[in-house]
């Protein structure tokens, strides 16, 4: 249990008493951004999929006591989601590098969509599973990935 809340709340930050999803997606793009010139497309999508399993099982046995599962104290499933915002810096390097501007760009957007919660987004925030505490998050990476890519394609 403990080391469940420990990925949870990474590292306690979901602790903080202010916006701690926008501190973890914010801590998530710094390290992105540090580590985005040795960083490979493929090992992004390594790191993606290896955290939301990871996630998956910390959030769940966290949550298992609680009715609500979508703590404003669990923020792992921001950085999921703020990993796949960012996935559009590597995919399409050439085009829009992860500069530090772009990967400003690219939390922005992910907050914007991730506290908004658009449809279909809000569907699955409604959902009180944990399946939906994650998902609601990398649906809102989608988005922003998405919306990153048209900004510089157009």
């Amino acid at each position: 249990m403990k080391l469940a809340k420990l990925i949870a709340t990474l590292f306690f930050v979901g602790q903080a008493k202010i916006a701690p999803g926008s501190i973890a997606s914010l801590l998530t793009t710094i390290v992105f951004y540090m580590f985005a010139m040795k960083l490979d497309y493929i090992i992004l999508v390594i790191i993606i999929f290896v955290t939301t399993i990871l996630s998956f099982f910390a959030i769940h046995v966290y949550t298992t006591d609680f009715k609500e599962k979508d703590r404003s104290e669990i923020v792992i499933d921001e950085v999921v989601g703020q990993f796949v915002a960012l996935s559009p810096l590597l995919f399409f390097e050439e085009k829009f590098p992860p500069e530090i501007y772009t990967c400003f760009m690219s939390f922005i957007f992910f907050r914007f969509f991730d506290i908004v919660k658009p449809y279909p987004i809000y569907l699955f925030d409604r959902m009180n599973s944990t399946f939906g505490v994650i998902f609601d998050d990398i649906l809102a990476g989608i988005f922003s990935a998405f919306l990153l890519t048209l900004t510089f394609i157009l």
